[in-house]
């Protein structure tokens, strides 16, 4: 393990030096940490598996993903939906339910596993969204502001749907012979989603509130404040495990409160106060979004060694397509349903189905299935989870910003800004 980790850090060091040049070649951290793993699982591929199958791996690869979620959320504005409501809602409450239906259904005659509870483990981890193979599309102004607000807020809220559902469907793998029903899970996932709820909202405005005082009165200054955003998603991520809530959840809840919380005060609501807060808070999440793109490269890092486990394994056609299946059908088609009667134009409906990038997120929710799932189907967990990811690198990462660009047009700009329904 010593030798992967320092491995690792080296190949992140080399791209750090070599990034702006790599970058006009569309070679991207992810890319290049992937090609990187590669080459390493490919020499030390029994001792890689060995190490993934552990309560450690398990525990780094979830507070990273609490950091890289509450980085997210700094960035959502207008309040908890990101001031797109009707789109956020269509999304979160049409679009994603019906795409883990699909994705069960699809995966009865695809994937061959022991269990249906497997399957909705499956569909869970591939499902959901994570930009973080394409984080420039979020950042791209190009793109009308709505489609990038609602994008942000449900890659984040995803989390909030799929974690306790996927527990207890891994409670339901680990124990079969045990009878359970749809009252245990909603008993499972109300306490799970509400005590990360309250925690994310206390952290986040508690702390946001504090560091508003003390900079204003001079007791803290701004490298204080900087440590300070570094710690929150921890401290987050840890209080709501302790309380047997949703770490991921309460962490993405905590980064929205923050950032309302700090952009209040000094300034008044005038447009030039507003930006002041805001530069000023961005200046304050230096710290943590270097950290978290650090620990973003690492987890691609890792998964770049799971692609080569799964390079040594003989093909799987039917493991192949619905991988693919996830990656485009499965989210597009019921996201141009749910989009029926919003008033959204079709080309920002295409590419609302067409940006549905998978990244740290399933790579963390797959390793967790691995380890969780004790017999041979966790090698289809980690199969049909490089298809997916690999492929969301190559279409989203490497040609998403032409193909949304070409989806969108020049209609962007027209559209930039106009209120969602």
């Amino acid at each position: 393990m010593i030798a992967v980790i320092v491995v690792g850090l080296v190949a992140m060091l080399a791209w750090t030096l070599f990034s702006a040049r790599l970058s006009r070649w569309q070679v991207t951290g992810p890319v290049a940490m992937v090609l990187c793993g590669i080459a390493l699982g490919f020499i030390m591929t029994d001792s890689i598996v060995t190490e993934l199958d552990t309560e450690l791996a398990e525990r780094i690869v979830e507070l990273i993903l609490a950091v890289l979620l509450f980085i997210d959320a700094t960035e959502v504005r207008g309040g908890y939906l990101g001031g797109q409501r009707g789109i956020v809602a269509r999304l979160l409450g049409i679009a994603l339910p019906v795409s883990l239906v699909l994705a069960v259904l699809v995966g009865l005659p695809l994937l061959g596993v022991s269990s249906i509870a497997i399957i909705v483990a499956i569909a869970l981890v591939l499902i959901p969204v994570d930009f973080a193979p394409a984080a420039g599309f979020l950042r791209d102004r190009m793109v009308p502001s709505r489609l990038r607000s609602a994008l942000s807020v449900e890659s984040g809220y995803a989390d909030a749907i799929r974690a306790p559902i996927f527990a207890f469907a891994l409670v339901v793998v680990e124990s079969p012979e045990k009878p359970h029903s749809l009252l245990e899970l909603v008993e499972h996932a109300l306490p799970d989603i509400g005590f990360a709820i309250v925690v994310g909202a206390g952290v986040g405005a508690l702390t946001g509130l504090l560091g508003r005082i003390a900079l204003h009165r001079g007791w803290v200054r701004s490298e204080g404040l900087r440590l300070a955003a570094v710690l929150i998603p921890l401290v987050t991520y840890a209080c709501a495990v302790a309380l047997h809530g949703n770490g991921f959840v309460a962490a993405f809840i905590a980064g929205i409160t923050y950032r309302i919380m700090r952009l209040r005060g000094r300034g008044g609501g005038s447009h030039d106060g507003v930006e002041a807060r805001e530069t000023e808070l961005r200046k304050e999440l230096r710290a943590v979004e270097d950290i978290g793109a650090l620990a973003s490269l690492l987890m691609w890092f890792v998964f770049g060694t799971v692609v080569a486990i799964v390079f040594l394994l003989p093909p799987e056609w039917l493991w192949l397509l619905y991988g693919l299946l996830a990656l485009t059908l499965l989210r597009s088609l019921p996201v141009q349903l749910s989009m029926l009667g919003s008033g959204l134009p079709f080309r920002e409906r295409a590419a609302l189905g067409f940006m549905g990038p998978r990244g740290t997120s399933t790579i963390v929710f797959g390793l967790l299935a691995f380890n969780a799932i004790e017999t041979d189907d966790a090698i289809v967990v980690l199969y049909v989870m490089v298809v997916t990811v690999l492929g969301s690198v190559i279409l989203h990462g490497l040609l998403g910003p032409f193909i949304s660009r070409r989806i969108l047009g020049r209609s962007a700009k027209a559209a930039r800004g106009v209120p969602g329904p």
